[in-house]
């Protein structure tokens, strides 16, 4: 960010204090959805709000961000939960891929850690307090990338700051437009952008206002194949400066490994964690790391256990 666009933020936000939120029910989630409003959080990245002194700083990385106590799932009158109990802890900073076959319930795990479901029974913890609702700390990109059409693309990315009232909203806006290499189509409409630039709109928008949290429930699977690697490639880039904590929902092993710390390997019938697996490939990560022998064999590894997993639904 550049220094003009550091001096308009609030002196709380540049102490790495939580900015107040005076908003009601859903208007307090930091997500991409014109059905929802926008107002977040501004924060400097990587920093959590009452930084611990010098002393206690490792100590304090290893604090969960989000934790999963024992969370099961049920939907109406079905017979067996969507999920059930369910135990996951995600560090500060940690880039996770949710992964597993269609039904173990990836999305609504994205859902609970977001706050628009409540589990049935276990508990949700942000910062390790109680999470019972949309947050100003968890931004949610979806897989339609759900623009204002009435907004240019400035303007889309400019609305959480400028909701939350911050000073200079639309400079906030024009770093996060250059970060993601969309400055020269500022003031274009959405529906003028491929894509690929319209889900870049909607990550830039998503972090305009610095969640910690960013949650992402396959924000790339309707992309080609060209533009998806591509955006894989931008998404690194963004996390490794910002280093935001992801919660990262897709169908593709290959994307979940490139991508994340750690893939979460779920079961279906019903929906639990079958295997955490740490990935073992160093930061920052190239794209040609998918050709790497290593790489080559925990694909088939992961993919070995979705396979068990998928034949389930068909038995």
């Amino acid at each position: 960010m550049s220094s003009a666009s550091r001096s308009a933020l609030p002196a709380a936000v540049e102490k790495g204090d939580l900015m107040p939120l005076r908003s009601e029910n859903h208007a307090a989630a930091a997500i991409v959805d014109p059905q929802l409003a926008l107002p977040v959080t501004m924060r400097r990245p990587g920093v959590v709000p009452g930084a611990a002194p010098r002393g206690q700083e490792n100590a304090e990385k290893t604090k969960p961000r989000l934790r999963l106590d024992h969370v099961t799932v049920h939907f109406g009158k079905r017979e067996r939960p969507a999920i059930s109990d369910v135990s996951l802890s995600i560090a500060a900073g940690e880039f996770v891929a949710l992964l597993g076959p269609s039904g173990c319930g990836k999305s609504t795990l994205l859902n609970i850690f977001a706050g628009f479901r409540a589990p049935s029974a276990g508990r949700v913890y942000l910062d390790e307090t109680p999470h019972r609702g949309p947050s100003a700390q968890c931004g949610v990109v979806f897989q339609k990338h759900s623009l204002f059409p009435w907004m240019s693309v400035i303007e889309n990315v400019a609305f959480g700051p400028r909701r939350l009232g911050l000073r200079d909203p639309l400079g906030i806006a024009r770093d996060l437009l250059d970060m993601v290499g969309l400055a020269d189509v500022a003031h274009a409409w959405p529906s003028s952008l491929s894509g690929g630039m319209q889900q870049r709109v909607g990550i830039a928008r998503a972090l305009a206002t610095r969640p910690p949290v960013l949650l992402m429930d396959e924000p790339f699977g309707a992309l080609d194949a060209q533009t998806r690697s591509l955006m894989q490639e931008e998404l690194l880039a963004i996390w490794e400066r910002l280093r935001p904590t992801v919660v990262f929902v897709t169908h593709d092993i290959e994307e979940a490994i490139l991508l994340a710390d750690k893939v979460v390997v779920m079961e279906t019938l019903p929906g639990h964690i079958a295997r955490e697996i740490s990935v073992p490939f160093p930061r920052p990560r190239a794209l040609d790391v998918v050709s790497h022998p290593d790489f080559v064999e925990l694909r088939r590894e992961i993919a070995d256990v979705i396979r068990t997993e998928a034949r389930k639904v068909f038995r």
